[in-house]
């Protein structure tokens, strides 16, 4: 009898640890769920501010996943890529920057994705200073945007990010690819992701906007 209660004391302990396991994963799935749904629609400095807000939030009580400092790293730049010659851009990058680097300590990140967000750090930080920053970064720019490709080429952010960013380059410095093929290219690979929580998908907008250019 003293065993058998025993086994059962133990049977139900295992049991809440797993419900509680589960309730936590659900609580994250539904929080990140939230946050990427209204990160999609942010179109303003106030609005992206408090998406980025409430992934800060979601890192913090979940320190092991990677995907809200992905997506806190991720909404900085974008706020800069609003307003380059914002005061608060200088903090918004040495933070994007603390956050790229926790990423690259942490288990389990995809790191084409992370590289793809390297390139666009620096691309950032050529947008802010175009003359100063031009010569400095283009290089940390194209060659994080072509190991993100080397490690998934499946993944469509760089392959248009690259494209787009050649295209600003002077001849001598492009690689001599079809700017629009590129960007068909990085389209079709976006219609073959899954649009799940546990994928990055940012980037489809901004691409639909340069494909305007390409019919």
């Amino acid at each position: 009898m003293k065993s058998l209660k025993i086994s059962l004391l133990f049977f139900f302990t295992l049991l809440t640890i797993s419900l509680s396991a589960q309730s936590t994963d659900e609580v994250y799935t539904k929080g990140l769920e939230n946050a990427i749904t209204k990160m999609d629609t942010a179109k303003t400095i106030r609005s992206i501010k408090q998406v980025r807000n409430q992934f800060d939030r979601i890192a913090q009580k979940y320190s092991d996943q990677w995907l809200p400092i992905y997506y806190v790293a991720y909404n900085n730049l974008e706020m800069i890529y609003l307003n380059p010659q914002s005061e608060d851009n200088l903090n918004l990058l040495v933070e994007a920057k603390e956050r790229l680097n926790q990423l690259e300590k942490l288990k389990g990140v995809n790191k084409s994705e992370l590289s793809t967000l390297w390139g666009y750090y620096y691309s950032a930080l050529i947008v802010r200073d175009p003359a100063t920053n031009g010569a400095k970064y283009y290089n940390d720019v194209m060659s994080n945007y072509k190991k993100a490709i080397e490690l998934d080429a499946s993944n469509p952010r760089p392959v248009f990010l690259l494209a787009f960013f050649e295209q600003n380059l002077p001849s001598f410095l492009q690689s001599g690819k079809n700017y629009c093929g590129e960007l068909k290219k990085s389209e079709a690979l976006y219609n073959e992701n899954k649009n799940l929580t546990s994928e990055i998908h940012w980037g489809k907008n901004f691409l639909t906007m340069l494909l305007t250019k390409c019919q």
